[in-house]
């Protein structure tokens, strides 16, 4: 019986495939695995006769600088092409933006001597709470979104809008409009119950835009990413590297070498399993109604949408709501608005953070240190220099000051009253998202895990950390335009 079990889930994951990929051939059809590699080089045989027909030369310091070709059929290099040679501004330019992605796991596969085309990977510190839509607009330098998530309490309308029909909408990912693939919404709910099956269809698919050749320069977001990262932690999220690495390969073999690729991701991964928080429990618990319209000094909008490490309250009596969640032992940290500064406190203390013009900031511990950052933080301090000391991966809470003030002022249209990261272990979101499948990682809080993600290149190094919003500046002044192009 278990055998026949077996053949039945095989049938069906089939069927599943095949409707996936429908009657399209694979695009990505270079060989998976080099038939020689030492220090000096890597060579691939990309017509099966038996011999090397490909090579990429790595130079002393480990990168792949040069690709060859073999043009008389004896298996060694006859014609070399200098890529490091080739001006930005004279290659079609391939970026691959992947859905979270820790800086640990694309450190440790780069080390390990793979995606050597690029120059060391980068960290990257996104905006908190720690969102795709949040991150991407900045990536992108496009306008900012109306809430944290697709589902948020609108100020103006003073109650719960957006949810399900306006995340396939698009509602809150402004910047799809001036990339050139975002998959359709609808498949997002697939690449969590199927995610290998959805990220071969992704990125087979971002072969065949590239081959279309309809501009210098191609932008493609894979969601599907975040499937193999949620459902199966580090052991997806090497899954897809070594994918993106055997479709770049073939696109430096199919153009001569005049291509430029930027990889970067929207935030990281906890890579911990976790499970529901239950912050609706808890907070009926200490006497908290919970609605979607805001009428009484105890009425409380928890919204729960999607499945992260952060959760999004508003309330009349923030102070209150803030001492009281931070009891919870799910809790890591809370912040809200008092006048113009953010107070933030956890089971370590309370401070506050004040900034007259959102680039240098005061840390005044009020009891405790909420943040660790009383050695660091002493006076007025500039926020870059902040984020140069705490993104190191020593730090608990990266580039905290700036990111906490624009959380609550400057991210997007309706901030909620109060913000809670949450311990990794936990997340809060939707019920039925949460009976769909069972997360070994997921994003949205303050901390190193949750937002350390990489940038990387082939057409010159960047140097971390830079935040999510300076990568615009940055890849602009590689190809001296504007990055996007489309935008």
């Amino acid at each position: 019986m278990s055998g026949l079990k077996s053949v039945g889930v095989s049938v069906v994951s089939s069927l599943f495939w095949f409707i996936l990929q429908g009657c399209k051939p694979p695009a990505i059809t270079f060989p998976s695995s080099p038939i020689r590699q030492d220090p000096s080089r890597v060579d691939f045989d990309t017509d099966n006769d038996g011999k090397a027909d490909f090579f990429c030369l790595i130079n002393q310091a480990g990168r792949i600088d040069r690709i060859a070709y073999d043009r008389n059929a004896d298996g060694e290099p006859d014609e070399i092409i200098n890529l490091d040679a080739i001006a930005p501004q004279h290659c079609r330019h391939l970026v691959i933006v992947l859905d979270g992605f820790p800086y640990d796991v694309v450190k440790e596969f780069y080390q390990a001597g793979h995606l050597r085309m690029f120059h060391p990977p980068a960290v990257v510190i996104p905006p908190y709470p720690v969102m795709t839509d949040l991150a991407l607009e900045d990536a992108f330098g496009y306008i900012p979104c109306e809430g944290i998530e697709a589902k948020y309490y609108d100020r103006k309308k003073g109650r719960i809008v957006g949810g399900t029909w306006d995340y396939l909408a698009g509602k809150n990912e402004p910047f799809v409009k001036i990339i050139d693939y975002r998959g359709p919404t609808l498949n997002d709910a697939f690449l969590y119950l199927y995610p290998k099956a959805m990220f071969e269809k992704e990125i087979n698919e971002v072969k065949r835009i590239w081959d279309r050749r309809e501009g210098a320069e191609t932008v493609v977001y894979l969601v599907s990413s975040a499937g193999l990262g949620s459902r199966m932690a580090k052991e997806g999220e090497i899954y897809a590297l070594k994918r993106c690495e055997q479709l770049i390969y073939q696109i430096l073999f199919e153009t001569h070498g005049l291509v430029k690729i930027t990889m970067f991701a929207d935030h990281g991964q906890t890579n911990i399993t976790c499970k529901s928080a239950k912050l609706d429990e808890y907070l009926k618990s200490e006497g908290y109604h919970l609605t979607d319209r805001l009428r009484d000094d105890n009425d409380v909008v928890l919204i729960k949408f999607g499945l992260v490490t952060s959760a999004a309250l508003n309330t009349r009596n923030p102070a209150k709501l803030a001492d009281d969640l931070v009891e919870n032992d799910k809790v890591k940290l809370v912040s809200y608005v008092q006048g113009d500064t953010v107070i933030v406190c956890s089971k370590d203390g309370k401070a506050r953070i004040k900034s007259t013009d959102g680039e240098t900031f005061q840390y005044e511990p009020i009891s405790g240190d909420p943040l660790k950052l009383a050695d660091i933080a002493k006076g007025k301090v500039s926020g870059r220099e902040i984020l140069k000391l705490t993104a190191d991966g020593k730090h608990e809470y990266p580039d905290a000051l700036y990111r906490l003030w624009r959380a609550h002022f400057c991210l997007v249209e309706n901030p909620p009253d109060v913000i809670v990261s949450l311990d990794d272990h936990y997340y809060n979101g939707a019920a039925a998202f949460a009976g769909a499948v069972t997360m070994a990682s997921t994003h949205g809080g303050l901390n190193w895990a949750n937002s350390a993600t990489f940038i990387m290149s082939t057409a010159g190094k960047i140097a971390g950390p830079i935040r999510s919003e300076d990568i615009p500046l940055i890849v602009g002044k590689f190809f001296k335009r504007t990055f996007p192009a489309n935008k």
